[in-house]
């Protein structure tokens, strides 16, 4: 099946960030320095980078309201079975979260108003003596990469790991790898 995919970009034109539709209908938005105070990081294109192109372009057509409104559509005429394809990413989390935790790490956001969060598109975590920047440096080193958590606007630390990015053949080599940081890392 093939899938139309709109990637968004961000766009400056005369020092100045702009934004359209289609490249159409361009219009001024900011200056590329007052968008940085929405940002935790110092560094302004690393934030952006991290904090919106990736978040923006990991799945999501042009806009929010575009893909709910096309997924709407699709569930109600048939043509998308979103349970079917949501499941998968549930199920995957659960085993990713279970490699992590089985190699000393935790749940940074499990609950939510005193419920458990359901597992699906991303999770949180962190290891004992480390803070998010710190421990996904540490990680990077091991070959695991993720989005420190204060770069998203979070108050606590860990990382945000995004279970679309890891397929079901890479599991045994991030249990590896995790066993690795494990046993270098050991939890006192």
């Amino acid at each position: 099946m093939i899938t139309k995919r709109i990637i968004p970009c961000l766009d400056v034109r005369d020092g100045r960030v702009v934004k359209g539709v289609n490249f159409e209908g361009i219009q001024d938005v900011s200056s590329p320095v007052d968008l940085a105070r929405f940002y935790s990081q110092t560094q302004l294109g690393r934030a952006l980078i991290f904090g919106t192109l990736y978040c923006l372009s990991s799945g999501t057509a042009h806009s929010v309201q575009y893909a709910m409104a096309a997924m709407l559509k699709g569930a109600n005429d048939g043509t998308f079975n979103f349970v079917r394809d949501v499941k998968e990413y549930g199920e995957k989390a659960g085993i990713m979260k279970k490699l992590f935790t089985d190699n000393g790490f935790y749940i940074v956001y499990d609950k939510d108003m005193g419920e458990d969060i359901g597992d699906g598109f991303y999770f949180t975590f962190c290891y004992p003596g480390f803070e998010g920047v710190d421990l996904l440096n540490e990680l990077i080193r091991y070959g695991i990469s993720a989005i420190a958590l204060d770069i998203t606007g979070s108050h606590k630390q860990g990382i945000r790991a995004c279970v679309a990015l890891v397929q079901r053949d890479q599991f045994p080599d991030l249990k590896e790898r995790l066993e690795a940081f494990h046993r270098d890392h050991p939890v006192k």
